[in-house]
């Protein structure tokens, strides 16, 4: 067994030990990457980019603390299922990010828990970075039986390919050496590759944006007072796939 995985804390504990140490909103924030609104409204954009309504039916893999959530509150008809795997992220996005209406759970393994074709969108920010390839491509065989025809994922991850991802790498390898400080995995995946698996899996790639690019358009509509209009890039690299139209 790789040592990596062996030795590797929990996400759950790395957030226990955040709480501890700072107040509840600092720490929830710097669990997640910091900047709730700053990556709420890009997600939020993204999704609008590529197709959300207001009606839409939307699965959140990885919701966390609710970024994404705070964003989609402001459409009534939408459609929200959240999933996580540390309760005090989700008693956190319960309590000051989601509407009550919002379906927030623990998730379960790499299951999605909805009927077949019954989401227009899944999207797993921040996720894939940290899981086994081969739990990422049961995700994905999830979405291919959630979605509706025509319905899309969303997901981001690190990528070789980006100088400005190397960082995170270095860290991974800093923390292997020292062991001195909570870390967990980091996971990079290559773009070919990416695309061998939506063949498999009968998706068709319909966007593959470097992190570093300016690829997502935040508009007046998606936009906030703290984050402006224009063109952004999300950091992490992204991949949206369809699932072919009925």
């Amino acid at each position: 067994m790789s040592l990596q995985l062996n030795y590797v804390q929990s996400y759950a504990a790395m957030v226990h030990a955040y709480l501890a140490a700072f107040p509840e909103d600092e720490a929830v924030a710097r669990s997640v990457g910091g900047n709730l609104e700053l990556f709420g409204v890009l997600e939020h954009s993204l999704l609008r980019q590529h197709g959300l309504k207001e009606d839409s039916r939307v699965v959140d893999v990885g919701c966390g603390a609710g970024r994404l959530a705070a964003q989609l509150r402001r459409y009534p008809q939408l459609r929200y299922l959240g999933l996580d795997v540390v309760p005090e992220l989700l008693d956190y996005c319960r309590r000051k990010m989601a509407r009550p209406d919002f379906r927030l759970e623990l998730s379960q393994g790499n299951r999605i828990p909805l009927a077949d074709g019954e989401a227009d969108f899944v999207t797993f920010f921040s996720v894939f970075t940290h899981l086994l390839h081969e739990e990422s491509y049961v995700y994905l065989q999830e979405c291919a039986r959630v979605l509706a025809p025509g319905g899309r994922v969303i997901f981001s991850f690190f990528e070789f390919a980006v100088e400005a991802q190397w960082s995170v790498f270095e860290g991974n390898v800093d923390w292997v050496r020292k062991r001195s400080y909570l870390g967990h995995i980091n996971v990079f995946m290559h773009a070919d590759d990416l695309r061998l698996w939506a063949k498999r899996l009968g998706f068709t790639v319909i966007a593959m944006e470097r992190g570093d690019r300016p690829s997502i358009a935040v508009t007046p509509e998606t936009a906030t007072e703290a984050v402006p209009a224009g063109q952004r890039a999300l950091g992490q690299s992204y991949c949206v796939l369809e699932k072919a139209k009925a």
